[in-house]
């Protein structure tokens, strides 16, 4: 009886601890790609150094938008928080279930006459 109590303080602790490694790792790979684009080293990501920080990765005519969708307050510059912003065009759909499916279908009536 006493290995069940035991074994699941053990799980909890070693998902427990898991969790604050990934969390750290994470802090670490943000602080890494936020001074990968602060070339300058101002503490802020320019247009300029985002710009170049996704060149390969997006297309330079959406840059500047995306950019300005990122930049939040409007100061002109990218914080660690606001560089994490998912764009609103890349944010998940929401999946559509078979029962929503038939609903949409039953949805669409003939004409009245």
């Amino acid at each position: 009886m006493i290995k069940t109590p035991l074994t699941v303080v053990a799980l909890v602790c070693s998902f427990t601890v898991a969790s604050f490694a990934d969390e750290a790792s994470s802090k670490a790979r943000l602080e890494q790609t936020f001074k990968n684009f602060d070339t300058n080293g101002d503490g802020g990501i320019s247009l300029d150094e985002y710009a170049a920080g996704m060149v390969g990765n997006m297309s330079p005519q959406r840059v500047p938008k995306v950019f300005k969708e990122k930049d939040r307050n409007g100061d002109g510059q990218l914080s660690k928080e606001e560089l994490l912003i998912v764009p609103q065009d890349q944010m998940p759909t929401k999946a559509t279930s078979a029962s929503d499916k038939r609903t949409s279908k039953n949805d669409k009536k003939a004409p009245a006459k």
